[in-house]
């Protein structure tokens, strides 16, 4: 039997990520209730779609009883005809920004492997506004705020799938206890020692109750129109810069980027020195460059161990 999230489901694949197109998926799963339902979404459609399904767990170990939990995943996946993929890490080898790249990189490389083109992972709308949220306290500009896409090509073969990016905390835990689907609690989740977790269970829930009760749909609808605008941006950054760079040598005609838009400039220049310097030049150094250029003088600026120069036509490094 199906239910109204079934649909929702496949409408995502349909709209969302053209789902004609998906052969093989890797799914990147844990034991919680996301994970889960994503788990069972995907078996019940797989006779429909005619899926390759494949399951991807890593323990990381940072807690008493993950044995115990990927054990209690195995079983459910054990019940399948599908391939598992099980590893382990060592917590006390890396800090949690490595163990995150590292997790990442063991499912892009199983998938390779594998051969699976897709590795769906079970983010939701509420992760799409937690994200967005503390992205606000360190983004400089939209850009930054919505690193969490319906679809995003990682390698020449590998696609990362988010089919859960319009379900909501609720509608998860809906078809988790409507399907009696056996969740493992996570114990962690409500360590407030966490940003994450106190953003979770005391800064959303107080706006939803006293701001908007759909913080996640309006999060969600803000993020997909900035998007195609960041978009938009970020193609005609990479069109400027190609048209203005010199063909030889590390350097740029600051004649015609003066030309361009003020939200251009900025942009190309930063395109420019991680291009060429894998350097990421801070807003207010880009703004000095800038200024430099305008007053049309023969100059040289200094940032780190970079020098920047520039003369009639253009900027370029030593």
């Amino acid at each position: 039997m199906h239910s109204f999230s079934h649909t929702k489901f496949i409408q995502n694949l349909e709209q969302q990520i053209e789902f004609k197109s998906i052969s093989s998926v890797l799914l990147a799963v844990s034991y919680g209730q996301d994970s889960l339902c994503l788990l069972k979404l995907f078996l019940d459609l797989r006779t429909t779609f005619q899926f390759k399904l494949g399951v991807i767990h890593i323990d990381h170990q940072w807690r008493n009883d993950t044995v115990n939990s990927t054990k209690h995943l195995i079983n459910i996946i054990g019940k399948f005809d599908i391939s598992s993929y099980i590893y382990q890490l060592n917590p006390y080898s890396y800090s949690e920004i490595e163990f995150r790249d590292l997790r990442y990189q063991i499912c892009l490389d199983t998938a390779k492997a594998h051969s699976y083109h897709y590795v769906a992972t079970a983010h939701t709308a509420t992760d799409k506004a937690e994200t967005c949220i503390r992205n606000l306290f360190h983004s400089r500009n939209f850009d930054g705020l919505n690193s969490l896409l319906w679809l995003r090509r990682v390698s020449m073969s590998v696609q990362i799938l988010r089919p859960l990016l319009n379900f909501t905390r609720a509608e998860i835990k809906w078809f988790c206890h409507y399907y009696i689907l056996p969740i493992w609690f996570d114990y962690t989740n409500i360590y407030y020692k966490n940003h994450r977790n106190r953003l979770r269970h005391e800064i959303i829930p107080y706006v939803k109750h006293y701001y908007d009760t759909n913080l996640e749909t309006q999060i969600s609808r803000l993020l997909d129109n900035t998007y195609l605008d960041s978009e938009y941006l970020r193609q005609s950054t990479l069109k400027t810069y190609l048209t203005i760079r010199h063909k030889s040598f590390i350097a740029l005609n600051h004649t015609m980027l003066l030309q361009q838009h003020k939200a251009l400039q900025g942009r190309v220049l930063h395109l420019f020195f991680l291009h060429n310097t894998h350097v990421s030049i801070s807003r207010l150094f880009l703004r000095r460059i800038v200024m430099k250029v305008q007053k049309n003088r023969k100059s040289t600026l200094r940032y780190h161990n970079l020098n920047i120069n520039h003369n009639n036509n253009w900027l370029y490094l030593s």
